[in-house]
């Protein structure tokens, strides 16, 4: 056990926990990691954000132990616990030079009576990355089509980012300090992208170079400050600047954006958590309830994307059907032309439902 006073972090819980008994929602909690060192804290607690279906909050651990402790105070207090399963925490102490810390194993360990979940983080800040670019340029009859940005940066957070940025077209830059995987990354993903897709991730070997012009600068550095006051003075004018390492603006790089009226912006997963937390509880549910196959009413029905066999009918609910969606081939599709048998079955099948559907109106 470790010598850290978690009564902050006890008192985050307790509220979490009052939130969701007078707002009558699940509670969850997310365990983050961060390739980040920091010596004066174990972790840092991220505020309480309400959604649709449940109320979450969460830490950022820098040590595998940490993780492990934390989720034991946490088990059975909340309902869900989400824990990043990428591992960015460079090696655990007083282990092998070449380990890393797995903290979903840690947590895994640590977790019995909760409902275990896990998350990608990087993933969640690039999908926010998206949305709000997609956002910003939702005016624009192209959208991001031919738009430079440039990503100081190219490791897994700035490779997947400009994956996402050339598949909407835009015309991407990317850089990093290690010339030689600069080349392959851009390499690599210029095979991946969509095969008509024209634009392609263009390699630079100078952070300055790649500054030039670009109408939106994405700094991807792990909080290093690579984003500096010679190549802000590159940018096209207005340009949109996104800090996604935290911490990647030299402090006068950033006034002088400040100064220019340009925007910047630091990333909030906020919008892509809500997606990523609410599908897993709603899978969660689903899967308890609504997925599998049975017999209803004497017919043979699936769902929840479960390959049907031939004849069956496929419904939203097994427990509850309300649509159907079709009669499956065996193969994955629907059959196209039905068989008389198939259309009585599906005659037979929307009678039921609608009886049912009467019965809840009445009742």
């Amino acid at each position: 056990m470790s010598s850290v006073n978690h009564a902050q972090l006890k008192k985050h819980i307790l509220e979490l926990k009052a939130r969701g008994v007078k707002n009558g929602k699940k509670i969850g909690f997310l365990i983050g990691n961060t390739a980040k060192e920091n010596e004066r804290q174990a972790y840092f607690c991220t505020p309480i954000r309400e959604f649709s279906q449940i109320i979450i909050a969460g830490v950022i651990v820098y040590s595998e132990p940490e993780a492990r402790e934390i989720s034991c105070i946490v088990d059975g207090i909340v309902d869900y616990v989400f824990v990043d399963s990428e591992k960015k925490i460079p090696k655990q102490p007083l282990a092998e030079v070449d380990s890393v810390a797995n903290i979903e194993r840690a947590v895994r360990e640590g977790i019995t009576r909760s409902s275990f979940f896990t998350y990608k983080g990087n993933d969640l800040t690039v999908d926010s990355i998206d949305l709000l670019l997609s956002y910003l340029f939702k005016e624009k009859t192209r959208g991001l089509g031919g738009v430079k940005v440039s990503i100081v940066g190219s490791g897994n957070l700035g490779s997947k980012l400009a994956l996402k940025m050339v598949e909407r077209g835009a015309n991407v830059s990317i850089t990093r300090r290690d010339k030689s995987k600069l080349k392959f990354i851009a390499k690599a993903l210029n095979v991946i992208k969509p095969h008509d897709t024209k634009e392609e991730v263009k390699c630079i070997y100078s952070n300055k170079e790649v500054a030039i012009g670009a109408e939106v600068l994405i700094g991807t550095t792990n909080g290093q400050p690579s984003i500096t006051i010679e190549m802000a003075k590159l940018v096209a004018d207005h340009a949109i600047i996104l800090d996604a390492g935290k911490g990647t603006i030299e402090e006068s790089a950033l006034k002088y954006f400040n100064d220019q009226g340009m925007s910047v912006y630091r990333v909030d997963v906020t919008a892509s958590l809500a997606g990523m937390v609410e599908s897993q509880v709603f899978l969660d549910n689903a899967f308890q309830s609504k997925f599998g196959r049975r017999k209803y009413h004497g017919i043979n029905i699936v769902s929840g994307g479960i390959i049907g066999k031939s004849g069956e009918c496929v419904v939203d609910d097994i427990s509850n059907p309300s649509v159907i969606y079709g009669v499956a081939q065996g193969d994955g599709l629907f059959k196209e032309e039905l068989s008389s048998q198939d259309q009585k079955t599906f005659k037979r099948l929307q009678e039921y439902i609608l009886k049912n559907d009467k019965k809840k109106i009445s009742s």
